[in-house]
């Protein structure tokens, strides 16, 4: 989606290109766009900043489940704000074929782990895929050791450093595997593999982190650590 014909034009010959792709639809209207994806089931959209309308941001907050996206502009400024929308990748142009297949490959590599992880039962998961940093990233189960909401973000510390992403916690907490982690408070999941002690109220973990429990986890977790 992009508002300039020329531009239109220079993608859908660098996606013709490209094996791993296939041509949806392409648009110079945003509006017109806007009601294609909400009728329409895509993996990937290719989108436009600048564009008379509705402007990129605007478009894309107006998805309730927006695909997998892409911005293309000519405006360095922006990177910033895109990322804060969860965005995959971020092309200014003019792009080379080179940059513009590098962003494919991790549209690619994402949507392929993603299926694997629809895929896979949350007890038998071994790692979780998460977007930060600008990067896709494998995270292996067992390094986790506790989770922190952050409202619409969450904090992921493992045994090497912590990780933002958007994401809910309570989305999260439904994908890790139930058997390894606990919900102790509206603000933690934490991995049983690192309680060193506890009592009714609170959690120590190895590192010497503690945590309060929530009053309404508390009968669970006791419940659960006794078995």
């Amino acid at each position: 989606m992009d508002d300039e014909y020329l531009a239109v034009r220079v993608l859908k010959e660098y996606a013709l290109k490209t094996e791993a792709l296939t041509v949806v639809e392409t648009f110079t209207d945003s509006q017109k766009a806007l009601q294609f994806l909400q009728t329409n089931n895509i993996d990937l959209l290719l989108l436009d900043i600048q564009m008379p309308y509705l402007n990129g941001f605007e478009l894309l907050k107006q998805l309730e489940q927006p695909p997998l996206v892409i911005f293309t502009t000519a405006r360095h400024d922006f990177a910033v704000k895109a990322y804060e929308l969860d965005v995959l990748d971020y092309l200014v142009k003019p792009m080379s074929f080179d940059r513009f297949q590098k962003a494919i490959n991790k549209a690619t590599e994402y949507l392929q782990l993603r299926e694997m992880k629809s895929q896979q039962k949350p007890e038998e998961k071994k790692h979780l895929i998460i977007k930060a940093d600008y990067r896709i990233l494998k995270l292996q189960i067992e390094d986790i050791l506790y989770i922190e909401g952050l409202n619409e973000y969450v904090k992921i510390h493992t045994t090497e450093k912590a990780h933002i992403t958007l994401a809910a916690l309570k989305e999260l907490e439904k994908n890790l595997p139930h058997d390894q982690f606990i919900r102790i408070h509206k603000s933690y999941i934490i991995a049983f593999s690192t309680i060193s002690e506890f009592t009714s109220n609170s959690v120590k973990l190895k590192n010497g982190k503690e945590f309060s429990i929530g009053r309404s986890y508390k009968n669970n977790f006791i419940s659960r650590m006794k078995k």
